[in-house]
């Protein structure tokens, strides 16, 4: 029965760091394979296989077992919380030096060089200290929320998916789409505060601005919210579903229409021949669809495969 003990590594692994996974799974599979010995010296059953998992406790615990205990954030939350982290500071830097370098060539002024700089560096440095503190508070409430979405059940080894199921959350597609959804999400209520749009992120003096109604950029954080929402709870469940897949679809197409009035419109809007605003938003909207069709059709059909108890590997 070593496919049922690869599937049991696999999910374990996934809680582990890269540097150390490998030794980790290499000597807990010796473990399982002298347990099994031990006690059938036949070749075992699924159930006997089963029964040795079973008293070792879910991936999440077992690999929290290897880890030094965290404080704040909880072991089975930490390595995500680092994630998210890792990727905002990557991502911060990013989108402030392009608008910073974008509004310097559109300026009708020349703005001495360090000026910039300096700047650029100040704003780099509150963004990042303000998205940290963000992410940490977000996790923290998480983590001393208390919400139990396992249904009580007892984690039982044969319920843990393929290795290529469809169900399966990736972790790090997961972290960056929460570290990009509070990244913009305070843009965006950055942008709500000055009254529109503008490539200067200072509150004393945002420059020029854009104006945008306020009602679609409040409806535009909505959505943002909420996705970040979805995705700790997925985070929470440790497994998508058809609906829950099939509510981001819905919740990102929304986005588009909320993302030509805050964006495309006030930009574009009356500046080009074509219906340029418009087009973009309808071709975003297509590509979210037609990107999510396919892992949503493929979640319909495995949601009857075997019952959604993965949710317990956390317990």
């Amino acid at each position: 029965m070593t496919e049922l003990i690869d599937r049991y590594l696999h999910q374990v692994g996934r809680y582990l760091p890269a540097q150390t996974r490998a030794d980790i799974t290499a000597e807990l599979r010796s473990q399982i394979q002298d347990q099994l010995d031990d006690r059938y010296p036949a070749e075992p059953t699924a159930e006997q296989v089963a029964a040795v998992l079973r008293e070792l406790g879910s991936p999440r615990q077992m690999a929290a077992s290897y880890r030094e205990p965290q404080y704040l954030i909880g072991p089975d939350l930490y390595p995500m919380l680092i994630e998210v982290l890792r990727y905002g500071w990557l991502i911060i830097p990013l989108i402030l030096v392009f608008l910073g370098l974008f509004g310097r060539m559109i300026a009708p002024t020349d703005t001495p060089l360090i000026n910039w700089l300096l700047e650029t560096l100040w704003a780099t440095v509150q963004a990042a200290l303000i998205f940290s503190g963000a992410v940490v508070l977000l996790f923290a409430l998480v983590q001393r929320s208390g919400l139990d979405l396992s249904g009580g059940a007892a984690f039982d080894p044969l319920t843990l998916p393929a290795v290529n199921d469809p169900r399966t959350v990736e972790r790090r597609d997961t972290a960056f789409s929460l570290a990009a959804g509070v990244v913009v999400m305070l843009v965006w209520l950055y942008f709500l505060r000055v009254g529109g749009l503008t490539l200067r992120f200072d509150l004393t003096n945002p420059g020029d601005v854009i104006p945008v109604p306020s009602v679609w950029m409040v409806l535009f954080i909505v959505v943002g919210v909420a996705l970040i929402g979805l995705h700790l709870l997925v985070l929470w469940r440790n497994q998508w579903s058809a609906w829950l897949w099939l509510i981001e679809t819905l919740i990102e197409a929304f986005g588009s229409i909320c993302l030509y009035f805050v964006f495309y419109q006030p930009l574009l809007g009356g500046r080009t021949p074509l219906p340029l605003p418009e087009i973009l938003a309808a071709g975003y909207a297509i590509g979210i669809l037609v990107n999510h069709s396919g892992r949503l059709i493929a979640l319909w059909k495995t949601r009857d495969d075997r019952p959604l108890t993965f949710v317990n590997d956390r317990r």
